[in-house]
């Protein structure tokens, strides 16, 4: 087989991934990113910053907005636990069906505070921003259906396939965060993040700080030489599968290549330098075209679309 007839089939027919996606799919997105917000912040002890010297805190991202005996006020314990408590309100809120537009608009400002929060006591870490960003588009749409639905500018048929529009929006958004990863690796750290020790490097400074998950494995890499070279092999594969990650949109034989390649990448990184992306993991679900795997979670109108002009065409009286 020639090398473009192998990258044909690998990369197989451009189908717009989630284009038949109806409102059934839509509320099931729903429903597991508000119920993974959830489940992060009831883990999280996030009154324990209080604890933490004052010294550490660097006011980032919207916390640099507010002035300074309002940020007293919130690193308090009280204070604290007053932010847990109302994100976690609202996120319950955004469970219900009735009042979307709102909940998950107060819900996606809270979490931004939340995030920076947790931000500004440590180095900045993109772990959950594609999970942020995706309540945003969240609220973002069910404004924009609401607004469109009160002016009737659409169809009811159109109602129904708006679903994937939202979806498309939230895969567009990881792919992109694996994109940039990739670019900025490349660009920034030019030939040499490649060829010299910049993966061991890595592994050992990332598996000696104080995470969620410790392993104590990743700082023995150095004296493991087979581990140290897999690991410089597969670094320049990892960025190639993130610059590409954009084609998994279109391509569903790449998305079948992608998804079990970066999540093998993403269990090492736990094991080795015990950092844990089981925001972008869990989207991963969303890299699966599920409408068109169960017509009930498509658009009814879908079908009834593409057959819309046959049935026209037939219809003509014949001259």
């Amino acid at each position: 087989m020639r090398a473009p007839q192998a990258l044909r089939y690998l990369i197989g027919p451009f189908e717009l991934i989630h284009d038949q996606a109806g409102p059934g799919l839509l509320r099931l997105t729903r429903l597991g990113l508000v119920g993974l917000w959830i489940v992060k912040l009831v883990l999280d002890p996030l009154g324990r910053l209080a604890e933490l010297p004052r010294e550490l805190f660097i006011p980032t991202g919207i916390l640099a907005l507010f002035p300074p005996h309002l940020l007293d006020l919130l690193l308090t314990e009280p204070g604290l636990l007053t932010l847990w408590t109302i994100s976690l309100l609202a996120l319950i809120a955004c469970l219900m069906p009735r009042g979307f537009p709102l909940t998950s608009t107060i819900a996606a400002i809270l979490l931004t505070i939340y995030s920076s929060l947790i931000r500004s006591f440590g180095p900045a870490v993109h772990t959950d921003i594609v999970l942020l960003l995706a309540m945003y588009v969240l609220a973002l749409f069910s404004w924009a259906d609401v607004l469109t639905a009160r002016g009737n500018r659409r169809t009811a048929a159109e109602r129904r396939t708006w679903s994937s529009f939202p979806l498309v929006t939230i895969v567009a958004l990881l792919c992109l965060s694996y994109f940039l990863v990739g670019i900025n690796r490349t660009v920034v750290g030019g030939a040499r993040i490649f060829t010299g020790d910049t993966m061991e490097g890595w592994t050992v400074d990332a598996s000696m700080r104080a995470y969620y998950f410790n392993t104590n494995i990743g700082w023995h890499i150095p004296e493991w030489p087979v581990v140290v070279l897999l690991l410089r092999l597969g670094l320049p594969v990892i960025t190639i599968f993130e610059i590409t990650a954009p084609l998994c949109l279109a391509s569903s034989h790449y998305r079948w290549i992608f998804i079990p390649t970066m999540l093998s990448f993403h269990l090492l990184s736990l094991v080795l330098m015990n950092i844990f992306f089981f925001d972008d993991m869990f989207l991963y679900l969303l890299l699966i075209d599920w409408s068109r795997k169960y017509p009930v979670l498509a658009a009814r109108t879908s079908r009834a679309v593409q057959r819309a002009p046959l049935e026209a065409s037939s219809a003509t009286p014949a001259p």
